[in-house]
């Protein structure tokens, strides 16, 4: 070998040495990858709590060598990383809210998280009466102008930003909120926010049975009218099977057109599942009568 050739070899291994010196810099220098907002997530479809709860039961911890008393570590049950990780996706979507522009113009110096907070305790102190305007004009007065007597002008306002603004991810974080208020005593509310049972099923009157209610919802988006529909039947329904539906609300002639609305708006995702959760809701009432 040339004494030429030689100095190549030798240029050559210092030059993978280097690069090998710089790619276990770099690759020590790494941290976690950033999480994606909430919103960039697929989720599953809205399921009522029946559903959820069988999921949650049917998962089983991974089997390990069992540890000894001293390294054993607290392994959280299924409960508890399901309960956990609603809690984080509900903070990760107000974070990634606060990052929105149109969120700082309204408010730099408010957190939407605590803004939303605020909402629903104002919101499950004042409840609508979901049922009795035929019987009493007042109440649909009252019922009209629910959301101004409750909520702020910038409350309102916000509200009215993130329908417009967030269109694309609406169907996955409906399904995240009626997760969450629907929670009940599965999981913690150590602050007390999540509504109670009897807080949504007024509100969810409201919107299917008074004048009001349902102009609210004819005043937004198709999706987003035809979802808050859904789940109003879901909490009703629920109710109903409780003996909670201290109104009498009867939610048989909703569905046939809700699933009709559902069946011709391609845009759903879970359009499937949602037609096939207001059949079997359908059936229920059916066998009844």
């Amino acid at each position: 070998m040339t004494k030429r050739a030689r100095g190549r070899i030798w240029w050559l291994l210092l030059l993978i040495v280097a690069l090998a010196g710089l790619g276990y810099y770099l690759y020590s220098q790494m941290g976690p990858d950033e999480k994606k907002p909430l919103v960039a997530k697929k989720v599953s479809p809205a399921k009522p709590e029946r559903l959820i709860q069988a999921e949650v039961k049917e998962k089983k911890p991974e089997v390990f060598p069992v540890p000894t008393k001293e390294e054993a570590p607290l392994k959280p049950s299924p409960e508890e990383d399901f309960c956990t990780k609603i809690e984080k996706d509900m903070a990760e979507f107000f974070h990634y809210l606060d990052q929105k522009k149109y969120v700082q113009r309204l408010d730099p110096n408010r957190d939407s998280y605590a803004r939303f907070k605020d909402i629903l305790k104002r919101s499950a102190a004042r409840p609508p009466i979901p049922a009795g305007e035929g019987t009493d004009p007042k109440i649909i007065v009252k019922n009209l102008y629910h959301f101004f007597r409750v909520l702020g002008r910038k409350d309102l306002k916000l509200i009215r930003m993130v329908m417009a603004n967030e269109q694309d991810s609406m169907e996955y974080n409906l399904t995240m909120f009626y997760t969450w208020i629907t929670l009940d005593d599965r999981c913690p509310d150590p602050e007390g926010l999540r509504p109670s049972m009897s807080v949504r099923y007024q509100y969810a009157g409201f919107f299917l049975n008074t004048t009001g209610g349902r102009a609210y919802l004819f005043r937004r988006t198709q999706g987003l009218r035809l979802l808050a529909s859904y789940y109003c039947i879901l909490i009703v329904h629920e109710a109903d099977k409780k003996g909670l539906n201290s109104y009498g609300i009867d939610v048989l002639p909703h569905i046939t057109p809700l699933k009709k609305e559902i069946s011709r708006y391609s845009e759903f995702d879970f359009q499937r599942e949602y037609i096939e959760e207001l059949n079997r809701i359908e059936d229920f009432y059916l066998k009844r009568r």
